[in-house]
C-alpha cells in the first residue's frame, strides 16, 4: 500500500532496499500460535486485518515409512497451534513426496493419502483449512541439467494442488466482508462487483 502512493523511481528505489532490512521486510515469516511461535511458508496479514492466510510445507524425499509418523505428528501440533490464535485464518499444510514412494514403497503412499486427509478440520477447531499433496520427480541426465516434473495424475482430486488452492482463496473470502479483497472476489466470480475496496481510514471503516 505504501509502495503503491509514492513517487514510481522513489518505490522502485524502496523495492531494491527492502530484503535487505531485516527488520521490515524479514526473510522469515514466524507467527505466534497458542503455544508457541511457528515459522510458516506462506503468510497474508495486514495490521488492520491480522493474519488471513498461513500456509505450511513438508517435503519428504526418501525413508518415507520411517518419517511419515513424525510428519503427521507435527503437522496436528503445528495446526492446533495456529488455528487456537487465529480461528478465523485460512491455515494451509502442503505436503511435497518424491514421486519413487509409488514404486518403492506404496504401503506408505497409501497412509501418506490418508494422513493428509485426516489433517483437515473437517468442522473440528484443531485441523487444518485444507491440506493437499504433490508428488514430484526428476531426472539428472538431460543435457539442460535436472528436470523437474510434477506429477498430478496419482494424486486422487480431493488431495491434489487445486483443491487446496481453492480452498484456501473461498475461506479468506467466506470470512471476510465483501468489501475486502474486492479484485480477488471479482475474478473468482467473473464478473465485477460494483463495491470499493474498503481501507482503515475510510468512512465506512469506522462506522
Amino acid at each position: 500500500m505504501l509502495l503503491s502512493k509514492l513517487p514510481r523511481a522513489l518505490a522502485d528505489d524502496l523495492r531494491r532496499r527492502l530484503p535487505q532490512i531485516s527488520a521490515v521486510g524479514p526473510a522469515d515469516a514466524k507467527v505466534l500460535g497458542r503455544a508457541y511461535y511457528k515459522q510458516v511458508d506462506v503468510c497474508i496479514s495486514r495490521w488492520d486485518r491480522g493474519p488471513e492466510l498461513l500456509i505450511s510445507t513438508k517435503a519428504q524425499l526418501s525413508s518415507f515409512g520411517k518419517n511419515l509418523p513424525n510428519r503427521f505428528e507435527e503437522a496436528y501440533g503445528d495446526a492446533a497451534n495456529l488455528r487456537g490464535r487465529y480461528p478465523l485464518a485460512a491455515v494451509g499444510f502442503f505436503f511435497v513426496q518424491r514421486a519413487t514412494i509409488l514404486a518403492e514403497e506404496p504401503d506408505a503412499y497409501e497412509r501418506t493419502v490418508d494422513m493428509i486427509r485426516k489433517l483437515r478440520g473437517l468442522g473440528e477447531a484443531n485441523g487444518y483449512t485444507a491440506t493437499g499433496l504433490a508428488l514430484v520427480d526428476w531426472t539428472t541426465d538431460s543435457p539442460d541439467g535436472a528436470v523437474v516434473k510434477v506429477d498430478t495424475d496419482a494424486v486422487p482430486p480431493d488431495i491434489g494442488p487445486a483443491q487446496f488452492l481453492a480452498t484456501m482463496v473461498e475461506h479468506v473470502l467466506a470470512v471476510t466482508p465483501v468489501v475486502h479483497h474486492v479484485a480477488v472476489r471479482s475474478r473468482l466470480e467473473r464478473r465485477g462487483i460494483p463495491v470499493a475496496e474498503e481501507e482503515p481510514d475510510s468512512p465506512e471503516a469506522g462506522s
